[in-house]
């Protein structure tokens, strides 16, 4: 049975199934940053949105789950035999793009506190 429906999934209909998760995951992301905008954000204890979570929660967030990040697309890129070249290529695009989340992360922070301050 799961032989059958794995045999009948075509590129096509993957691919329609991609692009809807990344419509989807747009619109519910955009809807939330505009919720949380003015809100007060939370910088100790626990918050389960992201939006909700200030600079320095976000940056912190964003380093512990990193690690798992990454063992998770080496898995993948395990499991689905994905060609040398293009698995490199993918991991240094996810480091790079995380390393750079971080460290703007990282400066917002930093500006926050000082706007505080003063």
């Amino acid at each position: 049975m799961d032989n059958e429906l794995i045999a009948n999934l075509s590129m096509e209909s993957l691919m329609i199934n991609l692009v809807i998760g990344i419509v989807v995951g747009l619109i519910v992301s955009f809807i939330l940053k505009r919720v949380y905008r003015n809100k007060k954000k939370v910088d100790k204890g626990f918050a389960l949105s992201y939006y909700k979570l200030s600079y320095r929660r976000k940056l912190i967030r964003n380093l512990w789950q990193l690690p798992p990040f990454f063992v998770a697309l080496i898995a993948i890129i395990i499991i689905f035999d994905i060609h040398t070249t293009a698995s490199v290529f993918l991991l240094s695009l996810f480091i790079l793009a995380g390393l750079t989340h971080c460290l703007l992360l990282y400066r917002k922070w930093k500006q926050e506190e000082r706007n505080t301050e003063m």
